[in-house]
């Protein structure tokens, strides 16, 4: 037997044991993937589960003129940026990533869109309708919403955290070009750079391990008012 063969021979026996292990192994043993874990730890309930930071609730206007309250997002997962109509720059690119992103999961119910413009003065609610209208947007799938100039900040910085900086004032704000994925207990699973469509391509598997969550009523807290016994973690 010459050389190339005993190679041949030598990575047959090496490789067939493993490829039959793979073949025959039983699925349930494969490690399935994770979604992401909520960020932000804050402390701990008295069962010892840990407490997450929460999007705080807040009411904003929509692109068709009524009101989104943030806290009845819950129950679903969501993916957040923010943004301004006549920005010349980054934001189109982002939106239409946001837009692809409608389109792969035009038919699950579970997930919503959320556009927050940082330009009160200029986006009112007939500016935002027709930039939504000309990116597609689907009305109660896809949220273009405006508010006061400070509730936009302080949703960004204190409910997102996605200001570079802890004292930059509304006129320093600069949107970012973080999508913000948050779970269906309104808590953060991840960043992701809005520009980067590889990034955007994991934003959208991590959803889809979220929605396999759901339907498996993964992770609710079976009882939301329980007692909390708060621990630092920081």
């Amino acid at each position: 037997m010459n050389s190339k063969l005993r190679i041949v021979a030598l990575i047959l026996i090496i490789a067939l044991p493993v490829f039959f292990f793979l073949l025959f192994r039983p699925l349930g043993k494969i490690p399935r993937p994770k979604a992401p874990s909520p960020m932000y730890a804050k402390g701990v309930y008295d069962d010892g589960d840990t407490i997450y930071h929460t999007i705080p609730s807040a009411k904003f206007q929509t692109q068709v003129g009524d009101s989104l309250e943030m806290d009845s997002l819950r129950g679903k997962i969501y993916i957040v940026d923010f943004f301004f109509t006549s920005c010349a720059g980054v934001c189109p690119r982002m939106t239409t990533q946001m837009e692809r992103i409608q389109k792969s999961f035009i038919k699950d119910e579970q997930l919503r869109l959320v556009s927050f413009s940082v330009d009160e003065a200029k986006d009112s609610v007939p500016a935002l309708r027709a930039y939504a209208e000309a990116h597609n947007a689907v009305p109660g799938k896809w949220y273009f919403l405006r508010g006061n100039e400070q509730q936009v900040f302080d949703m960004a910085q204190k409910g997102f955290f996605v200001t570079a900086k802890e004292d930059e004032t509304p006129e320093d704000f600069v949107h970012s070009e973080k999508f913000v994925l948050v779970d269906y207990n309104g808590h953060i699973r991840g960043y992701y750079n809005g520009l980067d469509s590889l990034e955007v391509n994991k934003c959208m598997a991590n959803v889809a391990l979220l929605l396999r969550n759901m339907e498996k009523n993964y992770s609710f807290r079976k009882d939301p008012n329980k007692k909390s016994r708060i621990k630092d973690l920081f």
